[in-house]
């Protein structure tokens, strides 16, 4: 029981830091302890992080057709860098003008990364006659392939539930594997139109799961025991299950109130809680901290003060 209770203790302490941050507009240092004063780490809420953001103001009250929103999605997700998105597609890209050439000659011309480090795609070539070694020419191709399939791929989405639009989104997005479809899926949930209707899936973040290696290890952690894929997803769901005894519990033994703290969003999926993914990405988050705690060296992050 007292493991479950540092897991919530991450997760009330990460939380309290947005909130004096960016809620009380408080200013630095937001956190006493040395961890989190010195390393960066993900925001409880997944809609809060910066990356989420900059999609997430295509994505929600705007009438950009389905079949956009779906390609900035991927496109977004594949790259998974801001600037990326913003330098090279100008921002949001469109189906009628999209075009590879063009696109690859501006490509070509940057220097530094192009894609974020924060997870792996597919290294396999889409097209192996033209360019295969050039991951970013690969993708495009990819979308530039995808684009007639949009319509078919958002009629399936739209009669499927959580559970087969993993598999869908798998099927078409060639460079996606389970973990990346599941990142471009949670992107669909929050898609609504300007009158609020959602206009990809109707299900939301807390009907499907994708429990990556990170979040895995940290249930290993959190478990004290190795877990197969079968026993990490029931565990993972158990502690969503599990929040309002457990933070009942940390008020109690700590006098740490996560309603103090809480995103205050009445459309979050999770409502007064966690929702299930992002249960998920906080285990990932408890892991590189329980690591960084036991003296484990790591890339430092630091929080820039503004």
């Amino acid at each position: 029981m007292q493991n479950l209770i540092e897991f919530y203790e991450f997760i009330y302490d990460r939380q309290k830091i947005w909130h004096d941050r960016f809620v009380l507009k408080q200013s630095a240092p937001w956190a006493t302890d040395p961890i989190f004063s010195s390393f960066k780490f993900c925001n409880v809420y997944r809609e809060l992080d910066s990356g989420t953001t900059a999609i997430s103001k295509h994505l929600i009250g705007t009438d950009i057709t389905p079949e956009n929103k779906l390609l900035n999605i991927i496109a977004y997700r594949i790259f998974n860098k801001r600037d990326t998105f913003e330098r090279l597609f100008d921002g949001l890209l469109d189906i009628k003008t999209f075009d590879v050439k063009k696109l690859e000659k501006r490509f070509d011309k940057i220097e530094g990364p192009i894609f974020s480090d924060a997870y792996l795609i597919s290294s396999h070539p889409f097209n192996k006659e033209y360019r295969p070694k050039d991951k970013h020419v690969q993708v495009l191709l990819m979308l530039d392939a995808l684009i007639p399939k949009l319509p078919q791929i958002l009629e399936e989405l739209k009669h499927g539930d959580g559970a087969t639009g993993l598999g869908i989104i798998e099927k078409y997005v060639a460079m996606a594997g389970p973990f990346l479809s599941g990142q471009i899926l949670l992107d669909c949930t929050y898609s609504r139109n300007s009158k609020g209707r959602p206009d990809i899936v109707l299900y939301t973040s807390n009907d499907f799961l994708i429990v990556g290696p990170g979040a895995h290890w940290g249930l290993e952690i959190l478990f004290g025991k190795k877990l197969n894929k079968i026993e990490a997803n029931e565990k993972c769901r158990f502690l969503h299950a599990s929040q309002k005894e457990y933070f009942a519990l940390l008020k109690k033994q700590k006098r740490k109130d996560w309603f103090g703290v809480k995103w205050d969003n009445p459309d979050y999926s999770g409502s007064d809680y966690v929702s299930l993914h992002d249960i998920q990405g906080c285990l990932c988050e408890f892991r590189k901290y329980t690591r960084l705690k036991s003296g484990e060296k790591a890339k430092k992050r630091y929080f820039k003060i503004s």
